[in-house]
């Protein structure tokens, strides 16, 4: 397992770890593409880069020990995944997300999320649910700690688990077209504890109408979530786009 902290490689469960140890990942690995897609990306979800906020190729290559032209590379994709935008001769910056858009995008997961929880409450295996249980028993003990990231890797857990059992492909592409924007809210509206303790419960009421295979009961919860996390975001678009989290 690998662990990048601050940059650099901890690999934790190498018995050789020490001679790793205080490297960047550029000094270890071959092919790094993915690391430094994902380190950049979870920067932005994250709120560590703020929105409209410039990117510097020549940083990003110094701090991770990696090409600029790789860098460069990461950025383009993140571009296409409407994370970035791209000024000529400018540069690379977070993309502003705008209130119509948010707006815009709660109405179709709204529609889309209701239908596919309809056709996945039947699909879902009793394996599926069990693992599901789990992962809210884990996250209940984690709300006593205030430790709000893990609330919001059930959440997404949930939802995923939803479309992949909906049984319906079109579904599942639409909404990975913008769940990057989605997890860039996600951490924003469950980053205080109270907020987060709120959604732990609206996602349990969800699970349990699918666990019970209460399919009316679990459609209209789930319409009813989404619509309560858009006005929450819109609500609060200042403070979760441009605030300190």
């Amino acid at each position: 397992m690998v662990d990048i902290k601050n940059n650099k490689i901890n690999l934790y469960t190498n018995t050789d770890k020490d001679k790793f140890a205080n490297k960047k990942i550029g000094e270890v690995f071959p092919n790094l593409v993915d690391q430094v897609y994902k380190i950049i990306k979870d920067k932005i979800i994250w709120h560590e880069i703020k929105m409209k906020e410039r990117i510097i190729d020549k940083k990003f290559a110094e701090e991770l020990g990696v090409s600029r032209s790789m860098v460069r590379q990461v950025l383009t994709i993140l571009v296409k995944e409407e994370l970035l935008i791209m000024i000529p001769r400018n540069g690379f910056y977070v993309r502003e997300i705008t209130e119509k858009e948010i707006e815009e995008i709660y109405d179709i997961r709204k529609v889309l999320e209701t239908l596919a929880v309809k056709s996945a409450v039947p699909r879902n295996s009793n394996s599926d649910i069990a693992k599901m249980e789990e992962t809210f028993n884990k996250a209940k003990e984690n709300l006593k700690k205030k430790d709000t990231k893990s609330l919001v890797e059930i959440d997404i857990k949930l939802h995923e688990l939803i479309i992949k059992n909906c049984d319906n492909s079109h579904i599942e592409k639409i909404i990975d077209k913008f769940k990057n924007l989605v997890n860039f809210y996600r951490f924003a509206d469950q980053h205080e504890i109270g907020r987060a303790r709120e959604l732990y419960f609206e996602h349990y009421e969800i699970f349990k109408s699918i666990k019970s295979r209460d399919i009316e009961s679990a459609a209209e919860l789930m319409s009813n979530h989404i619509e309560n996390s858009k006005k929450h975001i819109l609500k609060n678009y200042n403070k979760y786009t441009y605030g300190k989290l």
